[in-house]
């Protein structure tokens, strides 16, 4: 089986992610507060230290050309958030940014975190590839219509202009994985190896987005 054929008949359970989304439900009912968008920004901001030094550890890993710029990319997509993000978006609502990053952290993102830095170690450039592209159907696919529902809450325009730079996936993302994991078969990683690390992604976000809702 060939990258483009794995990542076909690789099952995202995008649909059901979304429609159990608590906060995009939230939303939808205008019942989403400012307490809320705090722990949303604040999870994405400790989410993002991890996601950082994973995806460079990724392309000295794997600094063929291939691999190297599928990974490259998302370290820069993410970097160009995390501008926006200290910029003007947590000031919104009332986040100073050097204050996040002394923030304790709650279990649910400190699991994300944890799992992805033993992505950054121990993953293949594969199997990182298809964890990449698993993360971000399912974060677009909440942000999409999450993006909708923030603009009839009253929610901050910084906030909810933040959440609609995700409502699609790169397709450097949704399609370059599949070229990546032909490098990664063609370099012997194991099929078996491959789909190793992706299923974890959608529980790991399940339990990011409740913290988010409940605290």
């Amino acid at each position: 089986m060939g990258g483009s054929q794995l990542v076909e008949s690789f099952v995202v359970p995008v649909h059901e992610h979304v429609r159990e989304n608590g906060l995009l439900a939230a939303a939808k009912a205008n019942q989403v507060g400012t307490d809320q968008l705090r722990r949303f920004l604040l999870a994405e901001f400790q989410a993002q230290e991890a996601e950082f030094t994973t995806y460079a550890t990724l392309v000295a890993r794997f600094h063929h050309e291939v691999p190297g710029s599928f990974f490259v990319f998302i370290a820069n997509t993410l970097m160009e958030v995390r501008r926006l993000l200290v910029a003007d978006v947590a000031r919104s609502v009332g986040l100073v940014p050097d204050e996040m990053r002394q923030a304790p952290i709650s279990p649910e993102v400190k699991r994300f975190t944890e799992f992805i830095s033993w992505v950054a170690l121990h993953a293949g450039a594969g199997e990182a590839a298809l964890l990449a592209r698993t993360d971000f159907l399912l974060w677009c696919g909440v942000c999409e219509p999450l993006a909708e529902a923030l603009a009839d809450t009253g929610a901050p325009s910084e906030v909810q202009a933040y959440v609609r730079q995700y409502a699609e996936v790169p397709p450097e993302v949704s399609d370059g994985a599949a070229e990546v994991i032909d490098f990664g078969l063609a370099t012997g990683e194991r099929e078996e190896w491959i789909t190793r690390s992706a299923p974890a992604v959608e529980p790991l976000l399940r339990g990011f987005w409740r913290f988010v809702v409940t605290g």
